[in-house]
């Protein structure tokens, strides 16, 4: 029965998580066209919702864990993003409703699947992987001309019910704290963990791939990414979180820096460069116990930081093969400490 529960959960989950980045972004790139050839006004329509949605998650899951309300809160999340999607004759409120929407939903999901099986990465990293594809799909639907919001309106009121009623857990929240004895390594151990998810997330906004015109490519470059948290999980709970994690973004470095006009080796690189992600979320969710909601938006909010310099002129520089080899080093050392930290002070035995 509890397998049950924690599948059919997942599958909620993960499949709204989807529709909701597929909603955001096919109305984000749905209202490029409607301000003409204004670009910058796209631009920052864009910059607005990534900060709002990304930024904004520590609050709200400080709020979720208060109240212990993550149903509650993806729910509104979706309601939210259907409400964006019949706004875009007024594109900046529809861009802020959006960005809150999205910050609702991945904080009241995230808060759920972490919860459903404390202290292993498997669940997370298949909740998070579908957003990827649905945000890939939201864009070229966006850009193609024929989105239409009702049949996201449609859906996410029908999810909005599934979320509340389909089997949903009792979230548990432990109270334990970690030892004082450890406290020293606290803070040192979650600055290297997000300061290896803000890397990765600078590295990955500052790639660029010359072959991604292709759509089929596309496609498989998004799967990649898709695969990769999934089974990163998965690899990380049964051959260990370091081999997995650091490993993974180890090989990743040559692959991505040196070999990104070659699309069979760029796309193993970014397989490899996704493994990681579900194992620093469960890190963090694990040193911050009865604070899930706020660990998984601490890590939203290192990826916003590391992609903010993508929005920026120095994203020149940071194309640079240099610089990117550099800074993936970063982000392996960081992780591996981080790991290392983490599994010596805090790891639950």
């Amino acid at each position: 029965m509890r397998n049950k529960l924690v599948w059919s959960n997942l599958s909620v989950y993960s499949l709204v998580h989807g529709l909701v980045d597929a909603a955001c972004a096919a109305t984000l790139f749905g209202m490029a066209g409607l301000e003409g050839d204004d670009l910058q006004g796209f631009f920052q329509l864009v910059l607005v919702y990534d900060v709002i949605a990304f930024a904004t998650q520590p609050v709200f899951g400080w709020l979720v864990d208060r109240f212990k309300s993550p149903a509650q809160a993806a729910a509104l999340g979706c309601l939210l993003v259907a409400v964006a999607a019949l706004s875009t004759s007024a594109p900046m409120p529809a861009a802020v409703i959006a960005g809150v929407g999205n910050a609702l939903f991945h904080v009241g999901g995230g808060v759920a699947i972490l919860n459903l099986a404390p202290g292993k990465a498997s669940l997370p990293g298949i909740f998070v992987a579908p957003g990827a594809l649905g945000l890939t799909l939201g864009i070229l639907l966006g850009r193609s001309g024929y989105f239409m919001a009702w049949p996201f309106i449609g859906s996410a009121t029908l999810l909005f019910a599934a979320l509340l009623i389909w089997f949903l857990p009792r979230v548990e929240y432990p109270v334990n704290q970690p030892p004082h004895a450890e406290m020293r390594w606290f803070e040192a151990a979650i600055l290297l963990l997000l300061l290896s998810v803000a890397v990765r997330s600078l590295v990955g906004q500052s790639l660029v791939f010359p072959w991604k015109s292709d759509p089929a490519l596309l496609i498989v470059l998004t799967l990649a990414v898709v695969m990769g948290k999934a089974l990163g999980g998965l690899l990380a709970d049964r051959l260990g979180w370091s081999v997995v994690a650091v490993t993974g973004l180890a090989l990743s470095a040559p692959l991505l820096v040196f070999f990104s006009s070659l699309p069979a080796l760029a796309i193993a690189g970014t397989f490899l460069f996704n493994l990681s992600m579900p194992v620093t979320l469960v890190c963090l969710a694990g040193m911050l116990p009865g604070k899930t909601g706020f660990a998984f938006g601490l890590t939203t909010l290192a990826l916003i930081l590391g992609a903010l310099p993508t929005f920026t002129p120095l994203r020149a520089v940071a194309g640079q093969q240099a610089f990117l080899l550099t800074t993936i080093i970063v982000s392996v050392v960081a992780l591996f400490v981080g790991l290392k930290l983490f599994d010596r002070h805090f790891r639950q035995r």
